[in-house]
């Protein structure tokens, strides 16, 4: 039988700020055409920092300004995806369908879809302790 291997998504931060047990880490998020040459005459690239909140590790020797890899599973990768796009997509595809054919009317339809998705982030929001456990990254010097 094979053994699947998990793959995870790495990034490189330097350490902002410790917080009893949470780390702050900064990394820099950028498109693949960053390096490329011609990035100076090309509105395409682009990077962007994020601080990113790691739950510390027992007897961590982390400081400020260190160099670190921020580590998080493909899986958990694949579930926010779920989570932050299709979900929501199918919360409106389905209100926007069951809505009209109740009604009759696209606009009743359109609007009630829109606000479908109140309920859905608050639901996400009321369950986001829950959340960091599921999509809580690691961290490694």
């Amino acid at each position: 039988m094979k053994e699947i291997k998990q793959v995870e998504i790495s990034h490189t931060g330097t350490v902002q700020e410790i917080l009893e047990d949470i780390i702050n880490v900064r990394i820099v998020s950028s498109a693949s055409c960053v390096s490329c040459s011609a990035k100076g005459s090309c509105t395409a690239s682009e990077m962007e920092e994020k601080i990113i909140e790691v739950q510390a590790p027992d007897n961590h020797n982390f400081s400020p300004g260190d160099m670190v890899h921020v580590i998080l599973n493909q899986s958990a990768g694949l579930k926010a995806v779920l989570l932050g796009y299709i979900y929501p997509f199918l919360v409106m595809f389905f209100s926007l369908i069951i809505t009209v054919a109740i009604t009759g009317s696209q606009g009743i339809g359109g609007l009630v879809a829109l606000l479908m998705l109140a309920p859905y982030y608050l639901l996400l929001l009321a369950t986001r302790n829950r959340q960091k456990k599921n999509f809580g990254f690691r961290i490694k010097h």
